[in-house]
């Protein structure tokens, strides 16, 4: 009985080190889904989702939820991303969620507490425009 206890071990292992492998990128579970499925590993998505929300609670990754549409991603919790001080850019094109940690944006955020008296939440904020691909085909 100890082996699958094993599997999903090494299942939960290799989904962080997959996520760890985009430094502070972020990633859905469709695309670890076809990440290991390109590998020749077949792991199922209501695994990832487990797996995803086990390492959510322990503070391995952060989950994202942007707006009402779009799926949950993922992100590695290391040193140079775990600051609560950050924003994100969507694409409206192709839909890509950008980690914006710059000191602009801590300029913007500290202006809106100081001069407007409101605290804004960095982990719920996201800009939407065009990221440079999309502007560039259009």
């Amino acid at each position: 009985m100890s082996r699958p206890s094993q599997y999903k071990t090494k299942q939960s292992e290799a989904i962080l080190s997959y996520i760890a492998s985009f430094s502070d990128a972020h990633v859905t579970a469709k695309q670890i889904v076809a990440h290991f499925e390109n590998c020749g590993t077949s792991i199922g998505l209501t695994t990832v989702y487990r797996h995803l929300d086990k390492l959510a609670g322990s503070g391995k990754v952060r989950q994202y939820v942007t707006d009402g549409t779009s799926c949950a991603c993922y992100q590695y919790v290391c040193e140079a991303t775990d600051t609560p001080e950050h924003f994100h850019l969507k694409c409206d094109g192709c839909g890509e969620l950008l980690h914006l940690g710059c000191a602009e944006a801590s300029v913007l955020q500290q202006h809106i507490n100081n001069e407007h008296s409101f605290q804004i939440n960095p982990m719920k904020t996201v800009f939407y425009g065009k990221c440079q691909t999309c502007c560039r085909k259009g």
